[in-house]
């Protein structure tokens, strides 16, 4: 597994899961450097697949709030929609790739985007096409660009959800062993690997003093980690997975705290996150959880081979015409509004892996895989991949996003493509080929 290395991070690879060792990076205080190509390359095509913006829980169980004596905050929209704000902050990294890509030579720095050149597909959930709709305010405003996605809204689109639309399915068998294999140690344990952020889980939440905790432990050192054993939890024959425990809840409850903060709330998580080492270690529960849901190779080949087929082919001149209506080589720019589970299994696909300074969520609301095409002075077609994102700052005080005070860059290198650049631009025709070997037959769409 290849680990881009990030200037003052240590970094460690236990039991399959990337943990960050130190904190080191300032939420307040990051500062980036939009890295010019190497000279010689041309910006031909970009496809971002972008995990929509700030939203609400997409749940509220009893569970949720018995675990905790606190009430939890209001939000302005129903259950799992974009909310305002995470529009406008989507379309403030609309704003940052217009600029980008204008001075890419791939946009036009004068008036709209020519016709077709933009091309946006997103999911059919109201906050996977509010935010294409608000990346198309930052990046063509009032240009009258539209979003596509699939007629039907009551139907899963099978492109972000091959498995739960019944395109493909999972062996639970298979499941089981890819997950202990990804691992690497028995899932039952896995409370003892992350006791410090349990801990700190435990004390956020005010667990001692719960509902949970009156009802089933009398005792007043009722502990999350002891109370709520973690275990793997495979049903629907293989085809739905999911960490049961307090590794999987404390997942869900970091990244709403996450969102919380990013909303602007005046106290996230009822005030009792103090630091940025605080963010980083509730979060290494919810990229534990994501490493092991999401990337778990067989897991994410099963619900990735869509998507991965469908950026391959945008990337590649000479590939099929695409399942998606209008997709041509006149697009310039593809935007794919999903989800972070849907990036989570294209880093699975490709082996990457990355931690992002000054963002504890490595797949937070609006952050994006970014894959460019270049061509050299001899014609040679390159794939580069970047993972771009607002740091929990950015999200925070909603900063405009400037060449000069650009989004946050972690340049990637794909596993397996040998003969990549020093630059990591892997050559076209590589690429393709690690998709082919990657994707799950089953699975494509047809």
């Amino acid at each position: 597994m290849t680990i881009s290395v990030l200037k003052g991070k240590n970094f460690s690879l236990r039991n399959g899961i990337l943990l960050a060792l130190t904190a080191t990076s300032d939420f307040s205080s990051m500062a980036y450097a939009d890295v010019a190509p190497p000279p010689g390359y041309q910006l031909e095509k970009v496809v971002i697949l972008s995990r929509h913006g700030v939203r609400s829980p997409t749940k509220m169980t009893q569970t949720m709030r018995d675990v905790t004596p606190e009430v939890w905050p209001e939000w302005p929209v129903k259950l799992g929609y974009l909310t305002p704000r995470g529009e406008h902050l989507i379309s403030l990294m609309g704003g940052f790739y217009r600029l980008k890509y204008q001075q890419r030579s791939i946009l036009s720095k004068e008036g709209c985007p020519a016709q077709g050149s933009v091309y946006v597909w997103a999911d059919v959930d109201q906050r996977t096409r509010k935010t294409g709709e608000a990346f198309l305010a930052g990046i063509a405003p009032e240009c009258g660009v539209v979003i596509h996605h699939q007629q039907n809204l009551k139907q899963v689109d099978p492109l972000f959800h091959p498995v739960k639309a019944g395109v493909c399915s999972m062996d639970k068998g298979q499941v089981q062993q890819a997950v202990e294999k990804q691992v690497g140690v028995p899932v039952d344990t896995l409370n003892q690997q992350f006791l410090p952020s349990l801990a700190l889980m435990n004390t956020v939440l005010d667990f001692p003093k719960s509902a949970y905790c009156q009802q089933h432990h009398t005792d007043k050192s009722c502990d999350l980690a002891q109370a709520m054993p973690t275990r793997l939890s495979i049903t629907d024959n293989g085809n739905k997975v999911a960490l049961e425990g307090a590794v999987g809840l404390s997942s869900t409850l970091a990244e709403i705290f996450l969102l919380e903060q990013s909303q602007g709330m005046p106290q996230p998580a009822w005030g009792n996150i103090h630091s940025e080492q605080e963010w980083t270690s509730l979060l290494k529960l919810h990229n534990a959880q994501f490493n092991l849901m999401s990337r778990t190779p067989y897991i994410a080949k099963h619900n990735g081979t869509p998507l991965l087929q469908t950026i391959a082919n945008a990337l590649d001149p000479n590939a099929a015409a695409s399942k998606m209506p209008e997709i041509s080589p006149d697009n310039k720019i593809l935007f794919i509004a999903g989800h972070d589970t849907n990036i989570a299994n294209i880093s699975g696909m490709l082996d990457m892996s990355w931690t992002l300074p000054g963002q504890p969520d490595n797949t937070p609301p609006g952050g994006a895989l970014v894959f460019e095409r270049w061509s050299d002075k001899a014609g040679k077609q390159f794939v580069s991949v970047n993972m771009m994102y607002q740091t929990l700052a950015q999200l925070r005080e909603q900063t405009p996003l400037t060449l000069k005070e650009p989004a946050g860059r972690v340049q990637l290198k794909i596993p397996g493509c040998n003969d990549q650049t020093a630059e990591g631009y892997c050559p076209l025709q590589t690429f393709t080929h690690l998709v082919s070997q990657r994707t799950e037959q089953a699975c494509q769409l047809r």
